[in-house]
């Protein structure tokens, strides 16, 4: 059993681990942060069926859908230099980091695209009737009517998606990424011992997993007594 796992080794990666947490939880925020603003206008198109547009988007967040998010990481990190290069733009100095951002940003945005369309379309159409009769501009609808409703009603799956989002970013290694899966492997590489470091990382991305769940769970109840008393 000591040959097998051992604590001092787990106490030894532990803050050596968790140096390399900010770097994840920097990918799991500009994901977050680029993929709300790319799925809000993504849905906004579909359900407003806007021309061209809207059929753009069907199947880009079909394609991102259905495909793993590594090979996007590949797609984007090879594919998108040599695009921009015909474009006179030369990104090929880049840091990976960036890549992922983008990678993950893109991902984030065909989810959340889905979670936002389905929750506008759960306001009654109604209310945008009543407000359209009582002269709001459709921007003054969605602002003030729809898309505050929107986000209550899409709070568990935005608690979901940010859960699984934190738990895919262990694939940004793949592309030499120091963050917590990367810094296990360079140190397993180092020592010769990558189960502790394992379950190191396990616990780590446990707890943060924990901590959202509750986070949402708080903010899901706060929304709903907030809307008990409106």
């Amino acid at each position: 059993m000591p040959d097998f796992f051992r604590w001092e080794n787990a106490l030894y990666f532990l803050p050596k681990v968790l140096s390399a947490l900010p770097v994840t939880l920097g990918i799991v925020l500009a994901a977050t942060a680029s993929g709300l603003v790319l799925g809000l206008a993504a849905a906004l198109f579909q359900v407003e069926r806007v021309p061209v547009v809207r059929r753009f988007c069907r199947p880009c967040v079909s394609f991102i859908r259905g495909t793993p998010i590594i090979i996007q990481m590949f797609i984007v990190y090879y594919g998108l230099p040599l695009l921009l290069i015909k474009a006179g733009i030369d990104i090929t100095r880049a840091g990976k980091i960036w890549f992922v951002y983008i990678t993950y940003g893109i991902n984030s945005g065909a989810y959340f695209s889905e979670i936002f369309r389905s929750a506008i379309l759960a306001v009654p159409k109604s209310q945008r009737d009543a407000a359209a009769a009582f002269g709001l501009t459709r921007a003054q609808t969605y602002r003030r009517i729809v898309l505050p409703q929107s986000v209550v009603i899409a709070i568990p799956a935005f608690g979901t998606m940010m859960t699984g989002l934190l738990q895919d970013t262990s694939l940004a290694f793949t592309l030499g990424i120091l963050d917590v899966i990367g810094r296990v492997r360079a140190l397993g590489a180092l020592t010769s011992r990558i189960l502790e470091g394992y379950v190191v990382a396990a616990g780590v991305f446990v707890l943060l997993s924990l901590g959202l769940e509750k986070f949402f769970g708080f903010i899901e109840k706060r929304a709903a007594r907030q809307g008990a008393v409106l």
